[in-house]
């Protein structure tokens, strides 16, 4: 609804700059997006229990997992309760995924990052509960230590290693 300005520094730290935090969260949504779409993607499926959407059966493993931790679950609640007892809240939430979902449309197959076409796969459409679900398994994994190794773990399944280290 106003200007907003990305400032890249010598650093390469984004600055966000907005005249209200509606136009800050979707601003960094679509930022965000642009700069690590696979990554919050992977991570956001793999949260919410939905790996196999892009790999298949080979994901079984990890939604048991996950919703064993109940990581899926308390996403959806959370966003609910957000959503009832703390509006405001949960509107930066939405602005942030509507930031990640305009980045989104702006791509054709062409623009889409090498991950996605290495697994034959589009970018799926964020919401809160994949913000509140992957900020839960990002503290959950950073606790646990096994954030590399699972990474890893999965492109080496779905991938062979001379693939995999052809892209690293």
């Amino acid at each position: 609804s106003g200007n907003v300005n990305i400032y890249i520094d010598s650093n390469g730290i984004a600055h966000i700059y907005a005249n209200n935090l509606h136009d800050l969260f979707l601003a960094e949504g679509y930022y965000e997006a642009s700069q690590r779409l696979f990554e919050i993607e992977l991570f956001g499926l793999l949260a919410m229990g939905n790996l196999s959407s892009w790999v298949g059966a080979k994901a079984l493993s990890s939604h048991i997992a996950m919703h064993l931790i109940g990581i899926p679950q308390n996403a959806i609640m959370s966003a609910q309760y957000l959503k009832h007892n703390y509006p405001t809240i949960y509107s930066y939430l939405e602005a942030f995924s509507q930031g990640v979902n305009d980045y989104i449309n702006t791509l054709n197959y062409r623009d889409l990052p090498l991950e996605f076409k290495l697994l034959n796969v589009r970018p799926y459409y964020w919401s809160p509960e994949y913000s509140l679900a992957f900020g839960e398994y990002m503290g959950w994994s950073l606790t646990s230590g096994f954030n590399d190794e699972l990474k890893s773990a999965l492109l080496y399944t779905y991938f062979n290693y001379p693939e995999i280290n052809e892209i690293n």
